[in-house]
């Protein structure tokens, strides 16, 4: 028995959380991959989540948070300690004047109806984009010229001591896929997000229009972690990988996609190791024909096997 589980009964016990142990990731990400986590853990308040995180503090157990596990690869050692996960749970969406505020777990695809729906604009740039409210702030998401800090009012976070204290926009360090939330160690619990009125059919139709160019650009309906490089500066790593030829390379069942060469996608059973592997050679390609070092942009936990 791990730390982390010996601490399962008394979280379980907690109102308003649902407790699991040695629990695959491999079913919480949508890679499809992943050892288990000693401890996975799912409030469904602010409340529930800020008393978890003390309880897990208190048996100096470390703690990873999750979204839909869109944009990370778990190793197939799994976890040790345990996995918060928002989505699914820590829900719910309230509009007042033009923000909305919307709790970590909540899908951007629901955030972005919503949006339709009150007649606000501001977020079309997200429509299509897999992940949770939370998983979009911690990586600063963006897409078709627009991203998640150029919304932000406020966010609402958990520390490791279970307080939950409010940053305004200018205290979140915003950059390219960055903010303060990958280094401070708090949970994103709700975020304020200010848009503008608008015409609901027009950003009805703008939200149509992004994923459609979406779908028809990326392999939306093969398991992935969306895409494995951030952009070096000034130049675009789908550009370099397709000039590179890494479309098509393979180890195991991790493959590069032969629509996008910035996804990788399982086509069977591939492991973290496979695709790991695949990463690496992607990178010495590039290198060999660029000189540049593609960085990750997926976050990449867990131990190996």
């Amino acid at each position: 028995m791990t730390p982390a589980t010996e601490l399962a009964s008394q979280l379980a016990q907690l109102p308003d959380v649902t407790v699991l142990t040695n629990e695959p990731m491999s079913v919480h990400t949508s890679f499809g991959i992943g050892g288990a986590a000693d401890l996975l853990v799912m409030p469904s308040s602010i409340g529930a989540l800020a008393t978890a995180i003390k309880v897990l503090a208190s048996g100096d157990v470390n703690a990873s948070y999750i979204g839909n596990g869109t944009n990370i690869l778990v190793r197939d050692g799994g976890i040790r300690g345990a996995v918060v996960k928002l989505s699914g749970a820590l829900t719910g969406i309230r509009r007042h004047g033009n923000t909305l505020v919307a709790r970590a777990g909540e899908s951007l695809g629901a955030l972005c109806q919503r949006c339709a729906q009150e007649g606000l604009s501001g977020l079309e740039f997200a429509a299509g984009i897999p992940g949770s409210v939370g998983g979009a702030i911690l990586m600063n998401a963006g897409a078709n010229g627009g991203e998640m800090a150029d919304v932000i009012h406020w966010v609402e976070g958990v520390t490791a001591n279970g307080q939950i204290q409010r940053c305004p926009r200018d205290q979140l360090e915003f950059g390219y896929r960055h903010s303060c939330f990958q280094d401070n160690e708090m949970a994103i619990a709700r975020v304020a997000m200010q848009l503008t009125p608008a015409d609901p059919q027009q950003v009805y139709r703008a939200l149509y229009e992004t994923v459609q160019k979406r779908c028809r650009r990326q392999p939306v309906g093969q398991p992935s972690a969306g895409c494995i490089f951030k952009h070096p500066a000034d130049d675009y790593a789908g550009r370099l990988l397709e000039e590179a030829d890494t479309k098509g390379m393979r180890v195991g069942d991790a493959m590069v996609s032969s629509k996008h060469a910035n996804f990788i996608v399982n086509v069977g059973h591939a492991t973290a190791h496979d695709v790991l592997q695949l990463i690496e050679q992607i990178q010495q390609k590039v290198h060999d024909k660029f000189g540049i070092h593609l960085e990750s942009e997926i976050r990449i936990i867990g131990e190996d096997a």
